[in-house]
């Protein structure tokens, strides 16, 4: 009788203990898949879609991980909600707007954009250029999830872009070593960070922060440059006492041997 009751039990225990099993089992495989998604929820205010996205901390800790900052998560860090805005820009679904980025002097552009590279979008986010995995509009109500398991790879226009930075950094005649991280049209002489600019924007029509040309760049950097660089290494390493034209060129050179090797 007692053992009757025991297995009784027993199934009884397997019964109710298994959904119970299962729920959990599936809520972790959820928080996996959600782990490398940057979900955005924007609502109509008449002007644009704003409101917030969810960034997982591997990417808001970089993915690059110039700083080394991805041994600081783990599987169970809490994603970070950023305020974030976009507006659509043509017919062909496009959009562009604002998002926070990792720092507070970080530039906020964020964009949804064709690419005649990758067969989806391109989500370029302040942490990063990213697919888009998919982009609904319900009523009032925008919702983007961005693809960010790993970022984009460089392009035959980042390769562009290093070679016409090394054009405009020719000779020391036309460098900038006092660079301010402002980039005037015509100037005479010009800084790494402004010839990167100048050539993304002749190259693509545009620029942006994270922009792979730059992101390869600055990943040299974050291994040659040593006590050079501080808080805006493309600066900071442009016009520091000890960096000479040749060790700008240079760094550009091996970004580029880089972007061809991957």
């Amino acid at each position: 009788m007692i053992k009757n009751q025991q297995h009784t039990l027993g199934k009884l225990f397997l019964t109710l203990s298994l959904p119970i099993f299962l729920l959990l089992n599936s809520n972790i495989v959820l928080s996996q898949s959600n782990q490398d998604l940057v979900v955005c929820k924007l609502k109509n205010n008449g002007s644009e879609f704003a409101g917030t996205c969810s960034v997982p901390c591997a990417v808001n800790a970089l993915k690059a991980n110039f700083d080394k900052l991805l041994q600081s998560c783990s599987d169970s860090s809490p994603p970070r909600l950023v305020r974030a805005s976009l507006k659509k820009v043509d017919l062909r679904g496009n959009y562009l707007g604002k998002m926070e980025g990792k720092y507070p002097e970080d530039p906020t552009r964020f964009e949804i954009a064709d690419s005649k590279y990758v067969s989806s979008k391109v989500a370029k986010l302040p942490f990063g250029w990213f697919p888009l995995a998919s982009m609904q509009e319900e009523g009032d109500v925008l919702q983007v999830t961005i693809n960010a398991y790993k970022v984009l790879p460089a392009t035959q226009d980042d390769l562009n872009i290093i070679d016409r930075s090394l054009q405009l950094l020719a000779s020391p005649d036309v460098w900038n070593k006092n660079d301010n991280r402002i980039c005037l049209p015509n100037a005479s002489k010009i800084s790494l960070f402004c010839a990167l600019t100048q050539a993304t924007i002749e190259v693509s029509g545009g620029v942006h922060y994270r922009q792979p040309a730059h992101e390869k760049v600055r990943e040299v950097l974050n291994e040659v440059g040593g006590d050079r660089v501080k808080t805006h290494r493309l600066m900071d390493y442009n016009n520091h006492p000890d960096t000479t034209l040749d060790d700008v060129r240079k760094l550009l050179v091996d970004a580029k041997t880089r972007i061809q090797m991957n």
